[in-house]
């Protein structure tokens, strides 16, 4: 049986910034179809997971631009719309870069749901911010007209903060399992998926909250099987100033890994979220956990570069058909 990995690209490395139109958005994910390819061309099972930061951010601001002439966009159907977006560009680039290699290998993008955890405390903590700045008008307009919950920061204005409560499980699993065990490339859970709570009748209901989409991407390679999960970030700034280094190849095993995130200290959620999410992953069956930037994936897939957490045998085995 194939070995399988999950790959997780932050929503940065495709939109990084306001300028960041669709068409920059395709040809980074281009760019990063290329980078992928001995792991596409290969025999492993693959599935890949998108961060959706800066694309919700753009749905929302153009829902908040068009208010005055047509209906709101829920923070649930976010994102639903930018796991449709973008897993469509990744999709599409995942296989014009495999077809062009002389490979017909399938790709196919699935609509991922999270249920999150309601009786989570943090299920009532307003923290994680959203959407466009406002000024002091709109902000109090949203407040009335949709209960929103507001924060001020001096010199941006008034910004959404909305709850981010633990997942639970993937609706989806079994399905992305299957896809991926018979050698579809899937393209899934983008942004965490979208998070969703079961009624008292069974049914499941969208809700306005954040998922933590490296939380969902160790539990989604724990449930899979995955041997191992590849992180691509877009730069390694922040990472540098908590003293991991993904420059250069650098191995560290479980063990130091994990006194390194109980001692880690760190003003990027960024950067603690990932270091959670590959810790997790590791103490529940993972086995290999890589964090590298998109301008060093080749390097990174010659063990050249890149942040390698895991045993020194199978980060010696791991791509050796490929070198």
């Amino acid at each position: 049986m194939s070995e399988t990995i999950v790959i997780l690209v932050n929503g940065e490395v495709l939109a990084g910034t306001k300028q960041s139109t669709i068409d920059i958005q395709k040809r980074k994910a281009a760019l990063l179809a290329e980078g992928l390819l001995p792991i596409l061309m290969s025999d492993y099972n693959v599935t890949l997971m998108h961060g959706n930061k800066p694309q919700v951010g753009y749905v929302l601001f153009r829902s908040e631009a068009a208010s005055h002439v047509l209906h709101r966009v829920p923070l649930d159907i976010c994102g639903a719309d930018t796991q449709g977006a973008t897993g469509y560009m990744l999709s599409q680039a995942l296989m014009n870069s495999i077809r062009k290699n002389g490979s017909e290998r399938s790709v196919m993008a699935v609509i991922t749901q999270t249920v999150v955890d309601k009786k989570s405390q943090d299920y009532e903590n307003y923290s994680r911010q959203i959407g466009p700045w406002l000024d002091r008008a709109q902000a109090e307009q949203r407040r009335q007209l949709y209960n929103w919950n507001l924060i001020q920061k001096p010199g941006y204005g008034f910004r959404r903060v909305v709850p981010s409560p633990p997942p639970l499980e993937i609706l989806e699993i079994d399905g992305i399992k299957q896809l991926s065990d018979s050698g579809t490339i899937v393209v899934a859970a983008g942004g965490g998926g979208v998070p969703v709570a079961q009624t008292d009748d069974g049914s499941y209901l969208g809700l306005e909250v954040v998922v933590d989409t490296d939380h969902v991407a160790s539990i989604l390679a724990n449930k899979i099987q995955a041997k191992m999960m590849l992180m691509v970030i877009e730069d390694d700034e922040k990472f540098l100033e908590a003293g991991l280094d993904s420059l250069k190849f650098q191995l560290i095993s479980k063990e130091e890994f994990r006194s390194v995130s109980e001692n880690l200290r760190s003003d990027s959620d960024s950067v603690l979220r990932k270091v959670r999410s590959v810790d997790h992953y590791l103490m529940n069956g993972g086995e290999l956990a890589i964090i590298t930037t998109i301008r060093n994936l080749k390097s990174t897939l010659q063990k050249n570069s890149g942040l390698w957490i895991g045993d020194e045998e199978i980060a010696n085995d791991i791509f050796s058909e490929q070198s």
